[in-house]
Protein backbone atom coordinates (compact mmCIF):
# COMPACT_ATOMS: atom_id res chain seq x y z
CA UNK A 1 0.00 0.00 0.00
CA UNK A 2 1.38 3.50 -0.61
CA UNK A 3 3.09 5.28 2.10
CA UNK A 4 0.99 8.75 1.88
CA UNK A 5 -2.15 6.18 1.71
CA UNK A 6 -1.62 4.61 4.91
CA UNK A 7 -0.58 7.83 6.28
CA UNK A 8 -3.99 8.80 5.11
CA UNK A 9 -5.46 6.08 6.44
CA UNK A 10 -3.77 6.63 10.16
CA UNK A 11 -4.40 10.16 10.73
CA UNK A 12 -8.26 9.29 9.50
CA UNK A 13 -8.59 6.88 12.52
CA UNK A 14 -7.11 8.77 15.10
CA UNK A 15 -9.79 12.07 14.19
CA UNK A 16 -12.37 9.32 14.49
CA UNK A 17 -11.11 8.30 17.66
CA UNK A 18 -10.76 11.75 19.07
CA UNK A 19 -14.01 12.45 17.57
CA UNK A 20 -15.29 9.54 20.15
CA UNK A 21 -13.76 10.54 22.99
CA UNK A 22 -15.31 13.71 22.47
CA UNK A 23 -18.81 12.62 22.74
CA UNK A 24 -17.80 11.12 26.22
CA UNK A 25 -16.18 14.10 27.44
CA UNK A 26 -19.86 15.81 26.16
CA UNK A 27 -21.22 12.96 28.86
CA UNK A 28 -19.00 13.96 30.99
CA UNK A 29 -20.04 17.68 31.08
CA UNK A 30 -23.86 16.85 30.97
CA UNK A 31 -23.01 14.96 34.18
CA UNK A 32 -21.73 17.80 35.71
CA UNK A 33 -24.62 20.09 34.45
CA UNK A 34 -27.08 17.38 36.17
CA UNK A 35 -29.29 18.38 39.33
CA UNK A 36 -28.15 16.26 42.44
CA UNK A 37 -29.98 13.07 42.49
CA UNK A 38 -33.43 13.26 44.24
CA UNK A 39 -36.11 10.99 42.34
CA UNK A 40 -36.98 7.65 43.17
CA UNK A 41 -35.50 5.95 40.67
CA UNK A 42 -32.25 6.86 40.55
CA UNK A 43 -31.67 7.06 43.91
CA UNK A 44 -33.47 3.84 44.34
CA UNK A 45 -30.07 2.48 42.22
CA UNK A 46 -27.42 4.71 44.10
CA UNK A 47 -28.71 2.93 47.35
CA UNK A 48 -28.05 -0.48 45.75
CA UNK A 49 -24.46 0.93 44.68
CA UNK A 50 -23.89 2.54 48.21
CA UNK A 51 -24.76 -1.11 49.61
CA UNK A 52 -22.03 -2.85 47.72
CA UNK A 53 -19.19 -0.18 48.68
CA UNK A 54 -20.63 0.18 52.35
CA UNK A 55 -21.56 -3.26 53.26
CA UNK A 56 -19.29 -5.70 49.83
CA UNK A 57 -22.13 -7.09 48.87
CA UNK A 58 -21.42 -7.84 45.38
CA UNK A 59 -23.94 -11.00 44.69
CA UNK A 60 -27.01 -9.46 45.90
CA UNK A 61 -26.88 -6.10 47.50
CA UNK A 62 -29.80 -4.77 49.11
CA UNK A 63 -31.67 -1.55 49.13
CA UNK A 64 -32.12 -0.15 51.86
CA UNK A 65 -33.08 -3.83 53.34
CA UNK A 66 -35.26 -4.80 50.11
CA UNK A 67 -34.12 -6.83 47.33
CA UNK A 68 -32.87 -5.00 44.38
CA UNK A 69 -35.41 -5.50 41.21
CA UNK A 70 -32.62 -5.83 38.56
CA UNK A 71 -29.33 -7.74 37.91
CA UNK A 72 -26.27 -5.36 38.93
CA UNK A 73 -24.20 -5.24 36.42
CA UNK A 74 -24.99 -1.62 36.35
CA UNK A 75 -23.83 -1.21 40.21
CA UNK A 76 -21.04 -3.23 39.83
CA UNK A 77 -19.53 -0.51 37.49
CA UNK A 78 -20.44 2.21 39.36
CA UNK A 79 -19.08 0.63 42.77
CA UNK A 80 -15.68 -0.52 41.10
CA UNK A 81 -15.48 3.40 40.12
CA UNK A 82 -16.28 4.61 43.53
CA UNK A 83 -13.88 2.82 45.34
CA UNK A 84 -11.49 4.32 43.56
CA UNK A 85 -12.83 8.25 43.48
CA UNK A 86 -15.86 8.00 46.01
CA UNK A 87 -19.17 7.96 46.19
CA UNK A 88 -20.98 10.86 44.28
CA UNK A 89 -23.62 11.50 42.06
CA UNK A 90 -21.85 11.70 38.95
CA UNK A 91 -20.18 8.69 40.16
CA UNK A 92 -23.39 6.72 40.30
CA UNK A 93 -24.77 8.11 36.91
CA UNK A 94 -21.36 7.12 34.92
CA UNK A 95 -22.00 3.64 34.09
CA UNK A 96 -24.73 4.90 31.72
CA UNK A 97 -22.41 7.08 30.21
CA UNK A 98 -19.73 4.78 29.78
CA UNK A 99 -23.04 2.58 28.14
CA UNK A 100 -23.58 5.89 25.80
CA UNK A 101 -20.22 6.04 24.54
CA UNK A 102 -20.17 2.36 23.93
CA UNK A 103 -23.57 2.09 21.98
CA UNK A 104 -21.73 5.25 20.28
CA UNK A 105 -18.71 3.59 18.86
CA UNK A 106 -20.51 0.55 17.91
CA UNK A 107 -22.95 2.50 15.66
CA UNK A 108 -19.84 4.18 14.14
CA UNK A 109 -18.17 1.00 13.45
CA UNK A 110 -21.65 -0.73 11.95
CA UNK A 111 -21.73 2.52 9.96
CA UNK A 112 -18.47 2.51 8.55
CA UNK A 113 -18.95 -1.09 7.81
CA UNK A 114 -22.49 -0.28 6.18
CA UNK A 115 -21.18 2.46 3.89
CA UNK A 116 -18.22 3.50 4.79
CA UNK A 117 -16.68 6.30 7.35
CA UNK A 118 -19.48 9.31 5.84
CA UNK A 119 -22.01 6.82 7.00
CA UNK A 120 -20.62 5.85 10.18
CA UNK A 121 -20.84 9.74 11.37
CA UNK A 122 -23.93 9.76 10.46
CA UNK A 123 -25.51 7.48 11.75
CA UNK A 124 -23.81 8.87 15.25
CA UNK A 125 -24.97 11.99 14.49
CA UNK A 126 -28.43 10.62 14.49
CA UNK A 127 -28.22 8.61 17.14
CA UNK A 128 -27.01 11.91 19.28
CA UNK A 129 -29.80 13.87 17.84
CA UNK A 130 -32.11 11.65 19.86
CA UNK A 131 -33.18 13.22 23.41
CA UNK A 132 -33.28 9.91 25.29
CA UNK A 133 -29.60 9.00 23.99
CA UNK A 134 -28.63 12.42 26.50
CA UNK A 135 -31.23 11.59 29.08
CA UNK A 136 -30.88 8.09 29.25
CA UNK A 137 -27.07 8.12 29.20
CA UNK A 138 -26.42 10.46 31.95
CA UNK A 139 -28.94 8.74 34.34
CA UNK A 140 -28.24 6.78 36.88
CA UNK A 141 -30.75 3.93 35.52
CA UNK A 142 -30.02 0.72 33.93
CA UNK A 143 -31.44 1.15 30.70
CA UNK A 144 -28.57 2.62 28.52
CA UNK A 145 -26.21 -0.21 29.85
CA UNK A 146 -28.56 -3.07 28.62
CA UNK A 147 -29.17 -0.76 25.06
CA UNK A 148 -25.68 -0.51 25.07
CA UNK A 149 -25.02 -4.67 25.26
CA UNK A 150 -27.89 -5.15 23.18
CA UNK A 151 -25.77 -3.32 20.65
CA UNK A 152 -23.07 -4.66 20.80
CA UNK A 153 -24.24 -8.16 20.70
CA UNK A 154 -26.39 -7.71 17.31
CA UNK A 155 -22.97 -6.02 15.38
CA UNK A 156 -21.01 -8.99 17.25
CA UNK A 157 -23.65 -11.26 15.02
CA UNK A 158 -23.55 -8.63 11.83
CA UNK A 159 -19.86 -8.71 11.79
CA UNK A 160 -19.53 -12.05 11.87
CA UNK A 161 -22.03 -12.83 9.40
CA UNK A 162 -20.23 -9.87 7.44
CA UNK A 163 -16.79 -12.14 7.62
CA UNK A 164 -17.03 -15.39 9.88
CA UNK A 165 -15.03 -13.85 12.46
CA UNK A 166 -15.06 -15.95 15.25
CA UNK A 167 -14.21 -13.21 17.32
CA UNK A 168 -17.46 -11.38 16.45
CA UNK A 169 -19.65 -14.43 17.22
CA UNK A 170 -17.93 -14.51 21.02
CA UNK A 171 -18.87 -10.69 21.14
CA UNK A 172 -22.52 -11.59 20.16
CA UNK A 173 -22.69 -13.94 23.23
CA UNK A 174 -20.85 -12.52 25.71
CA UNK A 175 -22.81 -9.35 25.34
CA UNK A 176 -25.87 -10.85 25.52
CA UNK A 177 -24.51 -12.42 28.62
CA UNK A 178 -23.97 -9.09 29.96
CA UNK A 179 -27.33 -7.54 29.15
CA UNK A 180 -29.27 -10.89 31.00
CA UNK A 181 -27.01 -9.26 33.95
CA UNK A 182 -28.12 -5.43 33.07
CA UNK A 183 -31.19 -6.14 33.19
CA UNK A 184 -32.60 -9.65 32.82
CA UNK A 185 -33.79 -12.09 30.11
CA UNK A 186 -35.16 -10.32 27.84
CA UNK A 187 -31.12 -9.69 27.23
CA UNK A 188 -31.27 -12.61 25.30
CA UNK A 189 -34.89 -12.63 24.05
CA UNK A 190 -34.19 -9.32 22.01
CA UNK A 191 -30.78 -10.10 20.36
CA UNK A 192 -32.39 -14.01 19.44
CA UNK A 193 -35.41 -12.11 17.82
CA UNK A 194 -33.01 -10.01 15.92
CA UNK A 195 -30.51 -12.34 14.61
CA UNK A 196 -33.42 -14.73 13.78
CA UNK A 197 -35.89 -11.82 12.15
CA UNK A 198 -32.42 -10.88 10.29
CA UNK A 199 -31.78 -14.80 8.85
CA UNK A 200 -35.45 -15.19 7.73
CA UNK A 201 -35.63 -12.44 5.78
CA UNK A 202 -32.21 -13.34 4.32
CA UNK A 203 -33.71 -16.64 4.10
CA UNK A 204 -30.90 -18.30 5.62
CA UNK A 205 -32.20 -19.78 8.77
CA UNK A 206 -29.50 -22.98 8.40
CA UNK A 207 -26.80 -20.39 9.31
CA UNK A 208 -28.13 -20.49 12.78
CA UNK A 209 -26.50 -23.90 13.23
CA UNK A 210 -22.56 -22.02 12.41
CA UNK A 211 -23.55 -19.13 14.73
CA UNK A 212 -24.70 -21.74 17.42
CA UNK A 213 -21.25 -22.11 19.80
CA UNK A 214 -21.94 -25.18 22.76
CA UNK A 215 -18.84 -23.64 24.62
CA UNK A 216 -20.07 -20.06 23.78
CA UNK A 217 -23.95 -21.16 25.40
CA UNK A 218 -21.73 -23.01 28.13
CA UNK A 219 -20.25 -19.60 28.85
CA UNK A 220 -23.35 -17.53 28.90
CA UNK A 221 -24.92 -20.10 30.84
CA UNK A 222 -22.08 -19.88 33.64
CA UNK A 223 -22.26 -16.14 33.65
CA UNK A 224 -26.10 -15.73 33.88
CA UNK A 225 -27.66 -18.80 35.67
CA UNK A 226 -24.56 -18.92 38.26
CA UNK A 227 -25.43 -15.17 39.29
CA UNK A 228 -29.24 -16.25 39.44
CA UNK A 229 -28.11 -19.38 41.32
CA UNK A 230 -25.88 -17.67 43.49
CA UNK A 231 -28.45 -14.56 44.18
CA UNK A 232 -31.20 -17.43 45.03
CA UNK A 233 -28.88 -18.28 47.98
CA UNK A 234 -28.85 -15.39 49.35
CA UNK A 235 -32.83 -14.29 48.20
CA UNK A 236 -34.25 -17.59 47.98
CA UNK A 237 -37.91 -17.93 46.63
CA UNK A 238 -38.44 -14.03 47.10
CA UNK A 239 -35.79 -13.23 44.77
CA UNK A 240 -37.32 -15.29 41.89
CA UNK A 241 -40.70 -13.97 42.81
CA UNK A 242 -39.15 -10.28 42.16
CA UNK A 243 -36.85 -10.60 39.57
CA UNK A 244 -37.96 -13.20 37.59
CA UNK A 245 -42.30 -13.10 38.52
CA UNK A 246 -42.45 -9.80 39.00
CA UNK A 247 -39.79 -7.42 36.67
CA UNK A 248 -40.44 -9.86 33.80
CA UNK A 249 -43.56 -11.99 33.27
CA UNK A 250 -46.11 -9.37 35.49
CA UNK A 251 -44.42 -6.72 33.68
CA UNK A 252 -45.08 -8.61 30.02
CA UNK A 253 -48.46 -10.16 30.81
CA UNK A 254 -49.89 -7.25 32.78
CA UNK A 255 -50.54 -9.15 35.76
CA UNK A 256 -50.07 -8.72 39.57
CA UNK A 257 -49.33 -4.89 40.33
CA UNK A 258 -48.64 -3.79 36.80
CA UNK A 259 -51.26 -2.54 34.61
CA UNK A 260 -51.24 0.18 31.46
CA UNK A 261 -53.39 2.40 30.16
CA UNK A 262 -50.87 2.66 26.70
CA UNK A 263 -52.00 1.44 23.86
CA UNK A 264 -50.41 -0.08 20.47
CA UNK A 265 -51.09 3.83 18.94
CA UNK A 266 -49.27 5.41 22.25
CA UNK A 267 -45.62 2.91 21.84
CA UNK A 268 -45.93 3.79 18.01
CA UNK A 269 -46.45 7.80 19.07
CA UNK A 270 -42.49 6.95 21.48
CA UNK A 271 -41.37 5.47 17.93
CA UNK A 272 -42.23 8.41 15.71
CA UNK A 273 -41.53 11.78 18.40
CA UNK A 274 -38.86 10.07 20.74
CA UNK A 275 -36.69 9.62 17.52
CA UNK A 276 -38.22 12.54 15.28
CA UNK A 277 -36.93 13.55 12.48
CA UNK A 278 -34.75 10.38 12.41
CA UNK A 279 -37.71 8.19 12.33
CA UNK A 280 -39.15 9.83 8.60
CA UNK A 281 -36.75 7.28 7.58
CA UNK A 282 -39.40 4.50 8.30
CA UNK A 283 -41.73 6.21 6.13
CA UNK A 284 -38.83 6.84 3.57
CA UNK A 285 -38.36 3.18 3.55
CA UNK A 286 -41.98 2.50 3.30
CA UNK A 287 -42.23 4.36 0.33
CA UNK A 288 -39.45 2.77 -1.63
CA UNK A 289 -40.31 -0.42 -0.77
CA UNK A 290 -43.87 0.13 -2.17
CA UNK A 291 -42.04 1.50 -5.15
CA UNK A 292 -40.65 -2.33 -5.44
CA UNK A 293 -37.26 -1.52 -4.47
CA UNK A 294 -35.23 -3.98 -2.15
CA UNK A 295 -33.10 -3.69 0.55
CA UNK A 296 -29.74 -5.96 0.74
CA UNK A 297 -28.54 -7.29 4.03
CA UNK A 298 -27.26 -4.67 5.73
CA UNK A 299 -31.24 -3.10 5.54
CA UNK A 300 -32.75 -6.09 5.98
CA UNK A 301 -30.60 -6.08 9.33
CA UNK A 302 -31.48 -2.77 10.33
CA UNK A 303 -35.15 -3.38 9.77
CA UNK A 304 -35.19 -6.85 11.90
CA UNK A 305 -33.34 -5.17 14.65
CA UNK A 306 -36.36 -2.42 14.81
CA UNK A 307 -39.14 -4.23 14.04
CA UNK A 308 -38.70 -7.21 16.99
CA UNK A 309 -37.17 -4.84 19.22
CA UNK A 310 -40.99 -2.75 18.38
CA UNK A 311 -42.13 -5.67 19.21
CA UNK A 312 -41.37 -6.98 21.94
CA UNK A 313 -42.00 -4.11 23.70
CA UNK A 314 -45.32 -3.72 21.88
CA UNK A 315 -46.89 -6.86 23.04
CA UNK A 316 -45.77 -6.20 26.49
CA UNK A 317 -48.34 -4.69 28.79
CA UNK A 318 -45.28 -2.72 30.62
CA UNK A 319 -44.76 0.31 28.60
CA UNK A 320 -42.26 2.89 28.91
CA UNK A 321 -41.15 5.30 26.20
CA UNK A 322 -37.18 4.19 27.20
CA UNK A 323 -37.65 0.39 26.70
CA UNK A 324 -37.23 1.48 23.00
CA UNK A 325 -33.47 2.59 23.56
CA UNK A 326 -32.32 -0.56 22.19
CA UNK A 327 -33.72 0.13 18.67
CA UNK A 328 -32.04 3.75 18.44
CA UNK A 329 -28.61 2.68 16.63
CA UNK A 330 -31.07 0.75 14.05
CA UNK A 331 -32.83 4.25 13.60
CA UNK A 332 -29.84 6.15 13.44
CA UNK A 333 -28.14 3.85 10.76
CA UNK A 334 -30.96 3.60 8.54
CA UNK A 335 -31.58 7.11 8.75
CA UNK A 336 -27.28 7.54 7.88
CA UNK A 337 -28.44 5.68 4.93
CA UNK A 338 -30.93 7.40 3.62
CA UNK A 339 -29.37 11.04 3.82
CA UNK A 340 -25.70 9.25 2.65
CA UNK A 341 -27.28 8.38 -0.21
CA UNK A 342 -28.64 11.26 -1.28
CA UNK A 343 -25.52 13.36 -1.05
CA UNK A 344 -23.94 12.51 -3.94
CA UNK A 345 -27.36 12.26 -6.54
CA UNK A 346 -27.97 16.29 -5.16
CA UNK A 347 -24.19 16.70 -6.48
CA UNK A 348 -24.52 14.91 -9.81
CA UNK A 349 -23.91 17.58 -13.16
CA UNK A 350 -27.10 17.44 -15.36
CA UNK A 351 -26.73 15.45 -18.36
CA UNK A 352 -25.54 18.27 -20.72
CA UNK A 353 -23.03 20.09 -19.04
CA UNK A 354 -19.53 19.43 -20.39
CA UNK A 355 -17.24 16.35 -19.26
CA UNK A 356 -14.90 18.79 -17.56
CA UNK A 357 -17.18 20.17 -15.51
CA UNK A 358 -17.90 16.88 -13.52
CA UNK A 359 -14.37 17.11 -11.77
CA UNK A 360 -16.37 19.69 -9.31
CA UNK A 361 -18.70 16.86 -8.62
CA UNK A 362 -16.78 15.60 -5.97
CA UNK A 363 -15.89 19.08 -3.99
CA UNK A 364 -19.42 19.76 -4.24
CA UNK A 365 -20.33 16.59 -2.43
CA UNK A 366 -17.77 17.55 0.40
CA UNK A 367 -19.09 20.43 0.94
CA UNK A 368 -22.31 19.16 1.09
CA UNK A 369 -21.24 16.62 3.98
CA UNK A 370 -19.46 19.04 5.44
CA UNK A 371 -22.81 21.71 6.26
CA UNK A 372 -24.74 18.65 6.87
CA UNK A 373 -22.14 17.44 9.78
CA UNK A 374 -22.36 21.18 11.13
CA UNK A 375 -26.08 20.73 11.20
CA UNK A 376 -26.22 17.67 12.96
CA UNK A 377 -23.50 19.23 15.17
CA UNK A 378 -25.46 22.07 16.22
CA UNK A 379 -28.46 20.09 16.67
CA UNK A 380 -26.91 17.03 18.98
CA UNK A 381 -24.80 20.15 20.91
CA UNK A 382 -28.36 21.80 21.59
CA UNK A 383 -30.17 18.60 22.59
CA UNK A 384 -26.63 17.64 25.00
CA UNK A 385 -27.14 21.36 27.06
CA UNK A 386 -31.27 20.63 27.12
CA UNK A 387 -31.22 19.46 30.34
CA UNK A 388 -35.20 18.50 31.16
CA UNK A 389 -33.82 17.17 34.75
CA UNK A 390 -32.30 20.61 35.39
CA UNK A 391 -35.25 22.56 35.50
CA UNK A 392 -37.99 19.48 35.98
CA UNK A 393 -39.91 20.15 39.18
CA UNK A 394 -37.57 22.73 40.52
CA UNK A 395 -39.62 23.50 43.73
CA UNK A 396 -40.02 20.25 44.56
CA UNK A 397 -36.48 19.21 44.08
CA UNK A 398 -34.93 22.09 46.14
CA UNK A 399 -37.21 21.57 48.68
CA UNK A 400 -36.72 17.78 49.37
CA UNK A 401 -32.80 18.26 49.08
CA UNK A 402 -33.12 21.36 51.68
CA UNK A 403 -35.39 19.13 53.60
CA UNK A 404 -33.03 16.04 53.49
CA UNK A 405 -29.83 18.61 55.04
CA UNK A 406 -31.66 19.79 57.60
CA UNK A 407 -32.41 16.39 58.65
CA UNK A 408 -29.01 15.14 58.33
CA UNK A 409 -27.68 18.31 60.62
CA UNK A 410 -30.59 17.37 63.50
CA UNK A 411 -30.28 13.53 63.72
CA UNK A 412 -26.94 12.05 64.81
CA UNK A 413 -25.42 9.68 62.87
CA UNK A 414 -25.44 7.10 65.73
CA UNK A 415 -29.75 7.26 66.08
CA UNK A 416 -31.94 5.34 64.63
CA UNK A 417 -34.05 7.01 61.58
CA UNK A 418 -37.71 5.44 61.21
CA UNK A 419 -40.42 6.29 58.23
CA UNK A 420 -43.63 5.95 59.44
CA UNK A 421 -46.32 3.15 57.66
CA UNK A 422 -48.32 6.69 55.83
CA UNK A 423 -45.07 7.44 54.22
CA UNK A 424 -44.27 7.14 50.37
CA UNK A 425 -41.85 4.35 49.31
CA UNK A 426 -40.34 7.74 47.12
CA UNK A 427 -39.54 9.59 49.78
CA UNK A 428 -37.49 6.72 52.08
CA UNK A 429 -35.86 5.75 48.91
CA UNK A 430 -34.49 9.20 48.31
CA UNK A 431 -33.74 10.24 51.82
CA UNK A 432 -32.14 6.83 52.56
CA UNK A 433 -30.16 7.54 49.54
CA UNK A 434 -28.73 11.22 50.20
CA UNK A 435 -28.04 10.12 54.27
CA UNK A 436 -26.79 7.10 53.35
CA UNK A 437 -28.25 5.65 55.73
CA UNK A 438 -31.15 2.92 56.18
CA UNK A 439 -34.66 3.81 57.12
CA UNK A 440 -36.83 1.01 58.53
CA UNK A 441 -40.94 1.55 58.86
CA UNK A 442 -42.09 1.68 62.21
CA UNK A 443 -45.66 3.19 63.84
CA UNK A 444 -44.47 6.25 65.71
CA UNK A 445 -47.18 4.71 68.14
CA UNK A 446 -44.06 2.12 69.23
CA UNK A 447 -41.89 4.81 69.13
CA UNK A 448 -39.14 5.04 72.33
CA UNK A 449 -38.13 8.33 73.91
CA UNK A 450 -35.68 10.23 71.32
CA UNK A 451 -36.40 7.89 68.04
CA UNK A 452 -36.88 9.92 65.05
CA UNK A 453 -39.40 9.97 62.45
CA UNK A 454 -40.23 10.45 58.94
CA UNK A 455 -43.63 11.28 58.70
CA UNK A 456 -46.30 12.64 56.25
CA UNK A 457 -47.52 16.47 57.69
CA UNK A 458 -51.09 15.71 57.89
CA UNK A 459 -50.33 12.83 59.56
CA UNK A 460 -48.73 14.76 62.29
CA UNK A 461 -51.35 16.67 62.32
CA UNK A 462 -53.67 14.01 62.94
CA UNK A 463 -51.93 11.87 65.06
CA UNK A 464 -52.93 10.41 68.96
CA UNK A 465 -49.58 10.48 70.20
CA UNK A 466 -47.60 13.44 71.34
CA UNK A 467 -44.80 14.32 68.98
CA UNK A 468 -42.97 17.59 68.73
CA UNK A 469 -41.87 18.65 65.17
CA UNK A 470 -38.10 19.03 64.49
CA UNK A 471 -38.13 20.31 60.58
CA UNK A 472 -41.10 19.96 58.00
CA UNK A 473 -41.45 20.99 54.22
CA UNK A 474 -44.69 21.82 53.42
CA UNK A 475 -43.77 21.98 49.63
CA UNK A 476 -42.39 18.62 50.02
CA UNK A 477 -45.34 17.42 52.33
CA UNK A 478 -43.04 15.53 55.09
CA UNK A 479 -41.82 16.24 58.62
CA UNK A 480 -39.20 15.03 60.73
CA UNK A 481 -40.75 14.38 64.14
CA UNK A 482 -39.71 12.76 67.58
CA UNK A 483 -41.62 11.55 70.48
CA UNK A 484 -40.27 14.44 73.73
CA UNK A 485 -41.98 17.40 72.98
CA UNK A 486 -40.23 20.98 73.67
CA UNK A 487 -38.19 20.88 70.23
CA UNK A 488 -37.94 23.80 68.23
CA UNK A 489 -39.89 23.65 64.84
CA UNK A 490 -38.30 24.52 61.54
CA UNK A 491 -40.71 25.32 58.49
CA UNK A 492 -39.29 25.93 54.91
Amino acid sequence: MNKAVTSDMTTTSRLDALLLALIFAALLFRLLLSPPIWQHGEAREGLVVQTIVQDQQWILPLRNGDLPSKPPFFHWIAALTGLIFGLHDCIVRLPSAIGAEVMAITTFLIGRAVGGRKTGWLAVGALLGMYEFWDSGTQARVDMIFAASITVSLAGFFFWYHDGRKSARATCYIAAAVAVLAKGPAGILLPVLVIGGALAAEGRLQLLWKLWSWSLAALVLLIDLGWYALAYQIGGNAFLALQIGRENIDRALGTGVFTSNDTYLTIAGWLATRMFPWSLVLLWSLIRRLRGKHEDFAGRFLHAWWISIFGVFALAAGKRAVYLLPLYPAIALLAARAIGALIPSAAEPDSGQKASSRTSVPCTSVRMARRIGIGFAIFDLALMLVNHNAWHDVKLRKSRLAFVEKTRSLVPSDKPLFATPELGITEIIVIAYRLRREIERKPVTSADHSDYFLAPIESTENTSVATSSLVSSATAKIALVTRPAGQSFIRN
